[in-house]
């Protein structure tokens, strides 16, 4: 389905490039072929070869599992360690002479094997059933095969494993399970940067948001239920905008350190990915907070605050935008950037430490309109999709409201239309600025992509 996207933008976009004269009618009939016969045949030997390895682990364990009287538990035991040492030999040797298809599958099922043994293992001795500790054993399997051959489908497994692992457990868990749960991500980080792959990407960034959540419930009492909502929307929302502005932070140091690394990095990617995931959080947080006013007070806020978990991110995000702000003097495609992000912190605090009001209503609307501006100025579909339908869930709402005061409904849109024309003013002067100085505006585009 993104393939149908990228191609049909592709398509797009050549026709505006060869009415600029940026790319020849030959090249650009030569790239639609290229889409037309990209249709993922080349694809298809891994994605059979990889149903047969899991036919092939399956016909292991029920092989296994009918002769499970006869074989003794020594002959067990040695086969799993063997089957598991086997494959990730083979899927090493494979790794190291370029075979990465194979050495993928391999160390897939290397993977798949030792799950199968710990089960097995546990039927031996007896063990209790633990969920949650079998959970993190097949993660830091899977992780350790993943980085033997560079394997992506290992680090799937890994990642995924990593999730479940705190949604598994029964009580909260103590410091350990933080640092655990932070040593895991970086992990799983460092191997997307190193092996890029845009499924692992998306588990990567869910990882890092389901640990935050984890180390959010270790740290904070839940026992009232209106403290936990507002430390969970200011620290995830604190998570979301640092998640958007590393990578923009990243772009600027790049800008003005004079060091142009490739864009096809792994690093830029996962930065992108994060952005996305950040985006769309951010705008959830937003309407959500700003629906949820029975759970608002300033005692909650103020609590919140004071604990670590809450108050560190918040931080971070607070000195990562002023630092794009300082960045961005010389880029107003960048400054812009960093305008949104600050008005979507105010409006994230004003909905949680005030009860909600025209104010906070107009600022929550202008936020989100600016997002989807922002969407537009960077032409990224998510950033703009996100946007449009924050503003449509909250025009829904405010409509629902507002219907019956004639008084509530002026105000409103007038705090709203003051800000709306301040953010056109600030467009507009962007866009002349652009037209006086072309120069500018093109290395700014470089900094920014």
């Amino acid at each position: 389905m993104l393939d149908i996207f990228y191609k049909g933008r592709v398509r797009q976009d050549l026709e505006t490039w060869v009415d600029k004269g940026w790319v020849t009618p030959e090249a650009a009939t030569q790239i639609l072929s290229s889409l037309e016969t990209g249709d993922g045949r080349n694809r298809l030997p891994i994605a059979l070869a990889g149903i047969g390895v899991v036919c092939i682990a399956l016909a292991l364990a029920a092989f296994i599992a009918a002769n499970w009287d006869v074989v003794p538990r020594s002959v067990k035991l040695s086969g799993i360690v063997a089957g598991v040492v086997i494959s990730n030999g083979v899927a090493a040797w494979a790794f190291s002479r370029g075979k990465t298809g194979l050495s993928d599958l391999v160390s897939g099922f290397a993977t798949m094997v030792f799950v199968g043994g710990l089960a097995l293992v546990g039927q031996i001795f007896h063990l209790p059933s633990d969920w949650a500790g079998g959970t993190l054993l097949v993660c830091i399997g899977a992780l350790a095969s993943a980085w033997i051959a560079g394997s992506k489908t290992s680090l799937l497994i890994a990642a995924i494993a990593a999730i479940s692992w705190p949604l598994l457990q029964e009580t909260s868990g103590g410091l350990l399970d933080i640092l655990m749960g932070g040593v895991i991500t970086a992990i799983v980080f460092a191997h997307v940067m190193q092996y890029p792959n845009r499924l692992n990407r998306s588990a990567a960034v869910a990882l890092l948001f389901v640990t935050y959540g984890n180390w959010l419930r270790i740290s904070i009492d839940f026992s009232g239920f209106d403290i936990s909502t507002t430390a969970a929307a200011l620290g995830f929302g604190a998570l979301a905008l640092i998640s958007l502005q590393v990578g923009q932070i990243a772009d600027l140091s790049v800008k003005w350190s004079g060091f142009y690394p490739q864009k096809t990095h792994g690093r830029w990617l996962l930065f992108r990915s994060l952005q996305n995931t950040g985006m769309v959080v951010l705008v959830a947080l937003l309407v959500i907070s700003f629906l949820m006013d029975d759970y608002v007070s300033s005692e909650n806020f103020q609590n919140a605050l004071l604990t670590a978990t809450v108050a560190l991110p918040l931080l971070i995000s607070i000195a990562l935008c002023v630092c794009g702000l300082v960045l961005s003097f010389k880029t107003r495609k960048a400054m812009m950037f960093f305008v949104v992000m600050a008005l979507s912190l105010v409006t994230l605090l004003m909905q949680v430490a005030v009860e909600v009001d025209v104010v906070t209503a107009a600022f929550n609307l202008a936020a989100l309109i600016a997002v989807s501006m922002l969407g537009t100025l960077y032409s990224n579909t998510t950033w703009t999709f996100s946007g449009y339908a924050g503003v449509a869930a909250m025009a829904l709402w405010l409509l629902y409201v507002t219907i019956g005061s004639l008084l509530g409904q002026s105000a409103f849109f007038l705090i709203a239309g003051v800000l709306l024309l301040c953010l056109a003013l600030f467009a507009t002067r962007h866009l002349r600025r652009s037209k006086e100085d072309p120069q500018g505006i093109e290395s700014a585009q470089e900094a920014d992509q």
